[in-house]
């Protein structure tokens, strides 16, 4: 796992990024060309995920991420992550936390909730039989992904990247190992800041999963956006950037 620095230049502060399931770091775009005057942006493709992923078996993301950010030099970052990769990231910062300076998620998922997505079994089904694309196809087709249907365009760009994931989660090549299958509980642990967001039309599973973040973390800011979905970043990203950058701020003053 290769992370790709942006305009590198160690006296900025480090913004690394991790991404939600079946995409990778390209969902970032709008905010790498946003961030990247003010922070050293770092993005990664998780274990598994990407046009040029590998079948690596069981991983631990957290610990990819770690030599990730080694390989590009930082002692510690502010970390940016969506859906699946905040989980990644709270593996992270519960193993590495001195590594961690601030932790913004967006439509969070939490390891030991129930997920509620409706088209995992169908898909897992589907990629163990061998047709991937179907899977990507049917995966799209979740409310998840609702929010982005609005604009042609923009559900385009993102079927791309979800048609370039190869399901090797759904069929079991890659699998992904925790320090702890529900971490709940030790969320009061991570006193770095936090800023928790979600698009207020996301999935029920996942608007409580983000209220069991902001409970649980002693230092959470809530922020609950209007007329987004399950993908804030992308369905309404001036918005997203304009949160995400003030809460940064905040941090420095």
């Amino acid at each position: 796992m290769s992370p790709a620095v942006q305009r590198s230049d160690d006296q900025k502060p480090a913004l690394l990024m991790l991404h939600g399931f079946a995409l990778d770091a390209r969902m970032w775009r709008r905010q790498v060309e946003v961030f990247s005057d003010e922070f050293r942006i770092v993005t990664v493709d998780l274990p598994g995920f990407g046009a040029q992923a590998r079948d690596v078996g069981e991983v631990s993301p957290a610990e990819e991420v770690g030599r990730a950010m080694d390989a590009a030099g930082l002692t510690s970052a502010h970390v940016l992550a969506a859906s699946f990769g905040a989980a990644v990231a709270t593996d992270f910062a519960l193993r590495f936390p001195r590594r961690v300076q601030s932790l913004s998620f967006v439509g969070p998922q939490l390891l030991g909730r129930r997920l509620g997505i409706e088209s995992w079994n169908r898909c897992v089904s589907l990629a163990s039989d061998g047709d991937i694309t179907t899977a990507a196809e049917v995966w799209l087709d979740d409310p998840l992904y609702l929010g982005l249907r609005h604009d042609e365009d923009l559900f385009e760009e993102v079927r791309q990247i979800v048609l370039d994931y190869g399901g090797a989660h759904w069929t079991g090549r890659v699998t992904s190992s925790w320090l702890d299958a529900d971490p709940a509980p030790r969320l009061k642990e991570l006193q770095t800041p936090a800023l928790i967001m979600s698009g207020e039309g996301d999935l029920p599973s996942f608007l409580q999963m983000a209220e069991a973040y902001a409970k649980s973390l002693p230092r959470a800011r809530r922020e609950i956006v209007q007329g987004a979905g399950h993908m804030v970043n992308l369905e309404v990203p001036d918005h997203f950037n304009a949160v995400v950058y003030d809460f940064l701020q905040s941090l420095s003053r």
